[in-house]
């Protein structure tokens, strides 16, 4: 059979390179366990609440399913948030290592003897005061 009549096999949900490493910081595997756990147990505290008029029969699933839901869903959330700032921090930290090294590039070609003997010369664009127009 050539290729061009087989078809073409795609996954239901393709995971970015970026995503597969978030994946592995146990914070957010925790979170996504403890916000479905969360969502299961407002559930089943519904069903418990709507299946009897006596306020003492609700009671149980009120606070089981209501507060233990809403419990694990700002574990989660608090979860959730934990691992984007590390996230974020560790962008920040890539950022400044770059910043960094093109610093130390930079100084190290100022710094280098230019072949003529001359100092290399640094072009920068003419500053304008607050009181002059653009251009």
């Amino acid at each position: 059979m050539p290729d061009s009549d087989r078809r073409r096999s795609t996954a239901l949900i393709e995971v970015s390179p970026e995503l597969g490493e978030r994946l592995r910081d146990p914070r957010l595997v925790l979170a996504l366990v403890a916000g479905v756990a969360g969502a299961v147990a407002l559930f089943v505290g519904y069903l418990g609440v709507s299946g009897t008029l006596d306020p003492g029969k609700q009671l149980p699933y009120l606070i089981s399913g209501g507060v233990g839901g809403l419990f694990l869903l700002g574990v989660a959330a608090a979860l959730l948030f934990s691992a984007d700032l590390a996230a974020l921090r560790g962008d920040i930290a890539d950022l400044r290592r770059l910043v960094e090294d093109v610093a130390a590039r930079d100084s190290a070609v100022v710094d280098a003897p230019s072949t003529n003997g001359a100092a290399p010369k640094r072009s920068r664009a003419p500053q304008r005061t607050p009181s002059q127009p653009r251009s």
